[in-house]
């Protein structure tokens, strides 16, 4: 900090001793009833931070001076990732150090929804019952370039390639743990692709000013495809995007452009507490961006294929066309990763798509595609998770039909 920057802090914190201690915010509606309902402290989720401190003032007590303290990720060494000293990361880290607890709001939903290890939208140590099996993978990813190729490239249990719990697919196994209901099949059958070649190209990552990212498509110079529900927080708040890279290896993309303008589905609402349902309505999970330069002449563009009756009969019968998804997934991160060869399971009347792709967190909005003559096609947008009648695990996509028509006018009006 410079010297003036140094001065104005000093007479601010003098300003504020004056003033006394600050007036909690209890702006939440669900402000003062006895529970924490913030995210971040494993609350319902239902309060922004900052905004119920009544209820949440005692998660704030400790040390929390590491520069990533109350983001619900545990980053002290030897429980967490490591990123923080010891003991300087308190309220994230004392879930974990108690043996974990279930106060999450999304705990006993059989999905691990727990960072480094599951979707995220739990804090650490908050959903023990879902993620317990799998807190021997805590904080392994696979951000190593070598992953995903059914080599273990760790050092001391492998090639030494990579650095330590950064090849975990290939170390640790792809196999779903029993009793963990993930967004994996059985087994994880995604690859690493190099994404400077198409179709690979195409797809890119949408990086938003939470530090999140989604997953979306070019289908026109500057027009990319994505899932409306990416551009909402998990308390509900909008989400602006700052940018989309297509092609993005690691640090380097193969373009990258920023966002002009945002259309969503005229009929998308979001909810974040939806359940799952197969009477619900889900068809309206789409969005357009519009960049501010043209990428598809450098990165590469994809069509869009509008299922048809003909489609819808061949998707029931099990003779449909194999597909590919493609994205970026919490999981590797800063690489793209594909399953190809996944199937159409069934159309549904809200204008989605079962399917068996494998994918996880981040991969929403990214592209589910064919290969055919001339080239490959969109069919679907990813946009979530999907317990079929209890039993059986499937994802769902936005299908064309839900969003072809109205994609074709904006690309008319944009220039394509």
């Amino acid at each position: 900090m410079r010297r003036g920057g140094l001065l104005a802090a000093l007479a601010a914190l003098v300003l504020a001793g004056l003033a006394g201690p600050a007036k909690a915010d209890d702006s939440c509606r669900w402000a003062a009833d006895d529970a924490c309902d913030e995210q971040r402290f494993g609350g319902s989720g239902e309060c922004a931070a900052e905004t119920d401190d009544t209820d949440c003032s005692a998660f704030k007590t400790g040390d929390n001076s590491c520069r990533w303290a109350f983001d619900g990720q545990c980053d002290e060494p030897e429980i967490g990732t490591g990123e923080c000293d010891a003991g300087s990361d308190s309220t994230d880290c004392r879930p974990l150090s108690m043996g974990g607890r279930d106060t999450c709001y999304w705990s006993h939903d059989d999905a691990c929804d727990e960072p480094g290890i599951g979707t995220g939208v739990c804090p650490d140590g908050t959903d023990l019952s879902d993620c317990r099996p799998l807190y021997s993978r805590r904080n392994h990813i696979n951000s190593c370039a070598a992953a995903f190729d059914d080599v273990c490239d760790e050092p001391g249990i492998g090639t030494g390639r990579c650095a330590a719990r950064s090849d975990t697919a290939d170390c640790l196994g792809r196999d779903t743990i029993p009793g963990i209901r993930d967004h994996f099949f059985g087994h994880d059958d995604r690859r690493m692709v190099r994404p400077d070649r198409m179709p690979w190209s195409a797809i890119g990552e949408i990086a938003f000013d939470n530090g999140g990212s989604c997953t979306g498509t070019l289908v026109g110079k500057r027009v990319v495809l994505t899932a409306a529900h990416c551009f909402f927080r998990d308390d509900g708040e909008r989400d602006e995007p700052t940018g989309f890279r297509a092609g993005r290896d690691g640090d380097d993309a193969l373009a990258e452009a920023g966002i002009a303008s945002i259309t969503l589905s005229p009929g998308y609402r979001y909810d974040a507490d939806r359940e799952e349902d197969e009477r619900a309505d889900y068809g309206s999970d789409w969005a357009i961006l519009l960049l501010d330069a043209d990428l598809g002449d450098t990165a590469g563009t994809m069509a869009v294929h509008r299922l048809t009756a003909e489609d819808e009969a061949r998707i029931a019968a099990g003779r449909w066309l194999p597909l590919i998804q493609a994205g970026y997934a919490w999981d590797a991160p800063d690489r793209m990763t594909a399953h190809s060869g996944c199937h159409a399971l069934a159309l549904r009347r809200d204008h989605t798509l079962k399917h068996d792709c494998d994918m996880t967190k981040g991969d929403s909005g990214g592209p589910i595609f064919i290969k055919e003559k001339g080239g490959y096609a969109v069919v679907a947008v990813v946009t979530r998770f999907f317990r079929d009648g209890g039993d059986r695990n499937a994802y769902l996509g936005v299908d064309s039909r839900a969003f072809a028509d109205a994609l074709a006018k904006y690309l008319a009006a944009h220039g394509g």
